[in-house]
């Protein structure tokens, strides 16, 4: 029979009540031990993912870092350009961002046909961590040449805050600016699909067709405990579309 997600957790934090309160020799058990209660969604998934996180070894709880890190690039796009943002980079083919001026920025425009910009842009690179895991995001928001040949595709690289899974897929989720909704791109153009990096240095990299905002996404989700109510974190989405 199956058992909802929420019914397993409230019986892991129930025993996890029990268990908290009995460790000191001098405190009883409490008579009416409850299991946490939450008033919303959002608080639940908040402190899930505060004393959960998106591994069952903790690699994911609460962010890695409170740090937020900034740095303006300037980039020549007749030219091919590589910026570095800590752990992070992006590889500009020569004239593959288009004119903002002219181009138009949204969904339905990522293929359309642009003018390649010709005179020198600043990019700001914006990088921390986000429900544990590396983030990124850049300004201005930029759309990028169309091309089918992988050699002129902008990519990004990333480096997360902990060890992969080497069996495991890692996509670059997109922050969407219209709703904060976290977007994964790959699941209808397989061009934007992530890559490993080989060498086992925990970066990934995958095509961008604009710039706005990024995070790797975890593998999966875990209370703090227990193996048993390990999940495939698309069945959290909701963690995920909170966005902010």
């Amino acid at each position: 029979m199956h058992v909802s997600t929420l019914v397993r957790w409230s019986a892991v934090l129930g025993v996890v009540g029990l268990a908290l309160t009995g460790c000191s020799d001098n405190a009883p058990l409490a008579p009416n031990a409850q299991p946490k209660r939450f008033t919303t969604n959002g608080e639940k998934e908040a402190w899930l993912l505060a004393n959960g996180g998106p591994d069952r070894a903790g690699r994911g709880k609460a962010d890695k870092t409170l740090q937020v890190n900034s740095k303006d690039f300037v980039v020549d796009p007749t030219k091919e350009t590589t910026i570095r943002a800590g752990d992070h980079w992006v590889t500009f083919p020569a004239n593959s961002i288009c004119d903002p001026a002219t181009s138009g920025y949204g969904e339905e425009l990522w293929d359309a046909p642009c003018e390649p910009l010709q005179t020198p842009i600043v990019i700001r690179a914006t990088w921390t961590s986000k429900y544990g895991h590396a983030h990124i995001d850049f300004q201005p928001a930029l759309r990028f040449v169309p091309t089918n040949d992988p050699s002129q595709f902008v990519r990004l690289g990333m480096r997360d805050f902990s060890d992969f899974d080497p069996n495991t897929v890692y996509p670059i989720l997109w922050r969407r600016p219209s709703d904060g909704k976290w977007v994964d791109e790959s699941a209808t153009d397989p061009s934007l699909g992530t890559l490993k990096d080989e060498s086992g240095n925990d970066r990934v990299s995958r095509r961008l067709k604009h710039f706005s905002g990024y995070m790797i996404m975890g593998a999966e989700s875990c209370d703090a405990w227990s193996e048993l109510s390990c999940l495939p974190l698309s069945e959290f989405a909701g963690w995920l579309v909170l966005g902010g």
